[in-house]
């Protein structure tokens, strides 16, 4: 069984993987964007219903380096902070225990 501390700690490698993750792959779908494959799947992501209500209309081309930005690295900015905070509220409850 993990403890308190061990989940802390893996939080906090998870954000962390998360936060590199993002800016990896925002920086290989910017540098690839003219890739048949890339803009299928980016085009049918912000295409569809989900993706309209999840990251809003599509104002101008899907592969726009702000439109990008709102896609990928916000979300993973938002994702390593919720874990990154997670586990410092573990981590901070063991020192004072």
């Amino acid at each position: 069984m993990l403890t308190q501390l061990a989940v802390g700690w893996l939080l906090l490698l998870a954000a962390v993987l998360a936060f590199v993750g993002g800016f990896v792959v925002r920086t290989l779908v910017g540098r690839h964007r003219e890739r048949s494959g890339i803009r299928k799947v980016v085009g049918g992501l912000r295409g569809n219903v989900v993706g309209r209500v999840l990251f809003g209309p599509v104002t101008e081309d899907a592969l726009d380096d702000e439109e990008l930005d709102q896609l990928i690295l916000m979300p993973a900015i938002t994702v390593s902070c919720g874990l990154c905070l997670t586990s410092i509220f573990l981590l901070g409850y063991e020192v004072l225990t």
